[in-house]
């Protein structure tokens, strides 16, 4: 099993205008074996999806689906899995086969269960030991 760390790291900016003041923020950072790493936007199914994704060789891509229109899909060759958004729900299809699960879990365990329930079932990758780790 691969592995992987994420990592949050809180600090002050500026907002931007005088009225504005000092505003907390947070990066989130997933860190992988090989001492790569990736910005998160979230530590939610989407986000982990995609960066763990990408890890593996897929490359997000834009395909034409009406005269102008395009749909954001994840390639790798030939095969292509679709994330459709729906609310708070999200499902990734790859042909046939296709998976819809909340988007966020209250439970780190079940979120990064269904993680690699998404990348083994779908992506046909290796799933990930993800920990959060304090930085």
């Amino acid at each position: 099993m691969l592995k992987a760390a994420i990592t949050s790291k809180a600090f002050l900016i500026e907002g931007g205008c005088n009225a504005c003041g000092l505003q907390n923020t947070e990066t989130l950072t997933i860190h992988f074996e090989d001492r790569r790493s990736a910005l998160l936007d979230h530590v939610d199914v989407p986000s982990l999806v995609q960066v763990l994704a990408q890890k593996n060789g897929w490359r997000e891509t834009a395909i034409p689906v009406g005269i102008g229109e395009e749909e954001l899909v994840l390639q790798k060759g030939t095969a292509v899995v679709k994330p459709h958004y729906l609310g708070d729900q999200i499902i990734y299809q790859a042909g046939t086969e296709r998976i819809q699960t909340k988007q966020r879990f209250e439970a780190d365990e079940e979120l990064f269960d269904q993680v690699n329930q998404i990348l083994v079932q779908l992506f046909k990758t290796e799933p990930y030991e993800i920990k959060l780790a304090a930085e």
